[in-house]
Formats: structure tokens, C-alpha cells, sequence
């Protein structure tokens, strides 16, 4: 998720071509403007659309978006439909592991100082989901839909086992909760982080539910990112493509279409 600050559009969108029908089970409706909105962003756009998603985390796991409620207040106010929230993640590093990879799993065979083990990075994963929601919670945010943030730029293992076992955890927890999962990545960032044949599971009141994924590829245009929700292929196998990310301008807030 690109971290920028919004100067004002001033634009008004075009209607935009209808596609065909709403994706199963997602609460956005299809060729709908939305915006993601981050913990740098400062200045929101003054006319109404269709969604937003609003970034929980700062950046990272265990670091909170102190502007949490102001982006939510926004969302509120400004779109048709309910906010849902976003949280980045990474693997267990730095000073955010110290204490948040004890459970909810027995771990064995671990050293301080050593490289993570899988078992490590599912709890991580997983204590990082329970500290982003009750966050949330805290300041008045509910989604039902949670995106997960998977990105190079954050710290992630050589071993992708480690980094798939750090997702499933953060799935898992949050399943828990009775909330659905999906997963932000691109195709090539995807494989390199969590390994090309990892496919992350979810399962909500004992059903197996897939995990859809929403899709920055790069696009400039409405036109570009509308054509990818039909032609773009999902980076995990089996998952609809919810969301596609676009660039209209540098300076502008990340837009998004609904599929």
C-alpha cells in the first residue's frame, strides 16, 4: 500500500461501464470509485464514492495508525457503503517479536537471536491480527472484511514457510472473530514472500471460504484497472479478484475499482 498524502481532486469521475455482476460475498459493488486510505493521509477528497478501505496499521505489524479514527470518521461520512480496514504484516523481526511468539502454539527447538521458525511466524501472524483488531476495536472501527497487507517492503524470510505460516496465523486469528480475510500482494511480490505454491485457507463458522485478493497492477487509468478486473489473473490460485488498485496521478490518494 503506497503511503502518500492526498492533495484535494477537484475532479469529477466519470460514470464508469457497469460489469457484469457483483462479485460473490464481496460488499463492494461493481465499477464503484473507492479509496484506501493510510496512516500519512491527511487530506481527503470533498465528493462522495462508492468505498474506502482504512489502514489499521502504521506501516507495519504492531505499529497502530494514530490517524485510525479520523480515516474512519471520513469513510463514514463521505462513502455509500461501510468502511473496510486494512493491516500491514511481516515476519517475526525487529523489536515487535519479544513477546508475540509464545502462543497460541507450543513452539520447540527455538533460540534468541536465531531465524524464525514457522511455528514462530504463525504466532506472530497471528498475535498481530489480535493486537490490529482490538485496535480497532478500541477506537471504534468495525469491518467485516479485513484485507491483509503483503509487501517487499516490509521484512520478510528467506524461507517462504515462514513468511506463509505469518499469514495463516493472521488469517486464522482473525477467522476466529468471524471475520472474512483477503490479500493484498502482487503476483511477483507473492511468490517471492510466501512461496508460488502457498494457498492461504480461511474457514468462518466451520465453512471453508476463499480468500479473495485485490490487485495493484500498476494501471493509470479507470479504463485500465475496470479491463484488469476482467483480464487480471488472481496471484492465488482459486481466488477472485475483488479490487483493482490505480495511479491517476502521483500526488493523489491510491483509487480503487470494485470488480
Amino acid at each position: 500500500m503506497r503511503k502518500v498524502i492526498f492533495a484535494a481532486l477537484g475532479v469529477l469521475f466519470t460514470a464508469l461501464p457497469a460489469l457484469a455482476v457483483a462479485a460473490v460475498g464481496s460488499p463492494y459493488v461493481p465499477s464503484n470509485l473507492g479509496f484506501d486510505v493510510t496512516f500519512s493521509t491527511r487530506y481527503f477528497p470533498a465528493e462522495s464514492f462508492g468505498f474506502a478501505i482504512v489502514g489499521v496499521t502504521g506501516g507495519k505489524a504492531f505499529v497502530d495508525n494514530k490517524r485510525l479514527s479520523a480515516g474512519y470518521a471520513w469513510t463514514k461520512f463521505a462513502s455509500h457503503t461501510a468502511a473496510t480496514v486494512y493491516m500491514n504484516l511481516n515476519a517475526p523481526y525487529g523489536s515487535t517479536v519479544e513477546g508475540h511468539v509464545g502462543s497460541p502454539k507450543a513452539c520447540s527447538g527455538t533460540k534468541a537471536g536465531a531465524e524464525p521458525t514457522a511455528c514462530q511466524g504463525y504466532n506472530y501472524g497471528y498475535q498481530a491480527a489480535e493486537h490490529s483488531y482490538r485496535y480497532a476495536l478500541e477506537k471504534g472501527v468495525q469491518s467485516a472484511l479485513w484485507w491483509l497487507d503483503i509487501e517487499e517492503a516490509n521484512s520478510w524470510s528467506k524461507d517462504t514457510a515462514v513468511n506463509a505460516a505469518t499469514i495463516q496465523g493472521a488469517i486464522d486469528y482473525l477467522n476466529t472473530k468471524g471475520l472474512r480475510v483477503g490479500i493484498y500482494s502482487m503476483p511477483r511480490m507473492w511468490r517471492t514472500i510466501a512461496g508460488s505454491g502457498f494457498i492461504p485457507v480461511q474457514k468462518i463458522a466451520g465453512q471453508d471460504v476463499l480468500i479473495p485478493v485485490w490487485l495493484p497492477v500498476g494501471v493509470k487509468s479507470q479504463v485500465g484497472a475496470i479491463n484488469a478486473c476482467v483480464t487480471g489473473k488472481s496471484f492465488i490460485t482459486g481466488s477472485p479478484i475483488w479490487i483493482v488498485q490505480y495511479e491517476a496521478s502521483s500526488t493523489a490518494i491510491d483509487q480503487n475499482i470494485a470488480c
